[in-house]
């Protein structure tokens, strides 16, 4: 399972966050809105019952109430409220509003069996008590001196709850509107400061890959402070690095000359014998082997470079080394060609392989240059009788000690696989008798031992040894 970046994983908890906080503000709200409509609802119908009981008069024993109301809603017919007053159980008035509605005397009764042993106080206030005709009622008694005794008298007030549930349901749908608004431009908000809070990480991208393609040898942009540390880390890296690769060769090359010269004084002896000679040439070999392949494992961080020109040059030389033979040498390879390796490193593989296909070819040798996702290839082509597999397989079988290879037929092979070992690379062989053969020289992008990945869609910083 694939271990997601940095920036995403920020990303999905702010998602989270929006995901259920906006909401929870919005049922909060929602809750908090409605209710503070309900209130208003009761205080405008509790307002109403009280002007109707300011207007409500009894005069002879009948109850009289004026043609216009202050409750200018209660005058018009067909209206969302309606009004009416009920004495000794009878109902005495009704407002006009009641005309052509649908809330008629029926409602009324329905409300009043709601009521029935429900009335503590004198106001009693009901949010939704029909579930099929859903309203808001409410029902305030006043007591009145009549015919020489004090008299209860109740005053009804119905409101159809159409416009509430109209307000609330713009409300709840603006308020969604503008929380989806609000959180896409937060989101977007996140996203552009994650981008910038990881841009230095970019940068610093940018850099090393300069430094592995040899454009620049220390990272000197101005970073923020966080980033400093690991700046100055890598660059004291790089200088540790190409000092350390220095010492080495120093000391090896001193080596060299150092084994070099008693070998040199030896082989210049006029009377030295076939049978001594050739055991003291072949330790000549093994020690410019093994110090060639102690050479280059001690590099640990090696730009590319462009190995175009020095294909070219070596194409031009096994042209005049091989003249006799009329070959044609085909180098195919793109302006750049970048490739990890160090450049007399390159010279030497390439020239081994290169001197070996001229050898064996009839009439043609080709140079192909394929840079993969991971890797690159150099694929040299030649049209010769063709290698065994049992010479294939001792020429690429790892741990196969020089002594192994015959003279001429594979020591310069042995030594191409392990250069290329110690890069990270291989050698591969394919060939058909009488077809010809092929060599590919298969090297990774990176050789470093600091920095090789920063990725920049994680913001992570990752510490590889590609070889």
């Amino acid at each position: 399972m694939k271990t997601w970046s940095i920036t995403r994983r920020i990303f999905f908890a702010c998602f989270l966050f929006v995901a259920i906080f906006f909401p929870a503000v919005i049922f909060s709200m929602q809750n908090a809105y409605e209710r503070s409509l309900l209130l208003a609802k009761q205080e405008e119908l509790s307002t109403t019952a009280f002007a109707m009981i300011s207007e409500f008069e009894f005069e002879n024993g009948n109850a009289v109430m004026p043609s216009r109301l202050f409750v200018e809603d209660l005058n018009l017919p067909g209206s969302d409220l309606v009004a009416t007053i009920i004495w000794r159980k009878q109902q005495i008035w009704q407002s006009q509003s009641s005309i052509d509605n649908s809330i008629d005397a029926s409602l009324f009764n329905l409300f009043l069996g709601e009521t029935q042993g429900q009335v503590t106080g004198e106001t009693l206030f009901l949010p939704n008590f029909s579930e099929e005709n859903p309203h808001f009622a409410l029902s305030k008694k006043a007591e009145f001196f009549i015919d020489g005794d004090f008299e209860e008298v109740s005053f009804l007030v119905i409101n159809n709850k159409n416009n509430y549930t109209r307000e609330l349901s713009t409300f709840i749908n603006r308020l969604w509107g503008w929380i989806a608004v609000l959180g896409i431009i937060l989101l977007g908000l996140i996203a552009m400061s994650l981008r910038s809070v990881f841009m230095p990480m970019q940068k610093i991208i940018k850099r090393i890959e300069q430094i592995e393609r040899g454009e620049i040898d220390q990272i000197n942009d101005d970073y923020p402070p966080e980033i400093q540390p690991l700046q100055k880390s890598i660059n004291k890296l790089l200088d540790s690095e190409k000092q350390q690769r220095e010492r080495y060769k120093k000391s090896l090359d001193d080596l060299a000359h150092s084994i070099k010269t008693p070998l040199s004084v030896i082989l210049g002896q006029t009377d030295l014998s076939h049978e001594i000679k050739q055991p003291i040439l072949h330790i000549d070999d093994i020690v410019k082997r093994q110090l060639k392949r102690a050479t280059i494992n001690v590099i640990g961080f090696l730009p590319s470079i462009d190995i175009g020109p020095s294909t070219q040059s070596l194409v031009d030389a096994m042209s005049k080394i091989h003249h006799q033979k009329s070959l044609s040498l085909q180098s195919k390879i793109p302006s750049p060609a970048p490739l990890s390796i160090d450049q007399t490193d390159y010279m030497e593989i390439l020239g081994n392989l290169l001197d070996n296909a001229c050898k064996a070819a009839q009439s043609e040798v080709s140079i192909e240059y394929k840079r993969r996702a991971t890797h690159t290839e150099i694929i040299i082509k030649d049209d010769g009788k063709g290698i065994s597999q049992s010479a294939i397989n001792a020429i690429t079988e790892r741990g196969r000690r020089l002594d192994t290879y015959t003279e001429g037929q594979g020591l310069g092979l042995a030594l191409v696989v392990d250069m290329l070992e110690s890069y990270g690379g291989e050698l591969k062989i394919q060939s058909e008798q009488a077809l010809g053969s092929t060599f590919s020289i298969v090297l990774p992008h990176h050789r470093s031992n600091i920095v090789s990945t920063i990725n920049t869609e994680t913001g992570t910083l990752k510490n590889e040894d590609s070889a």
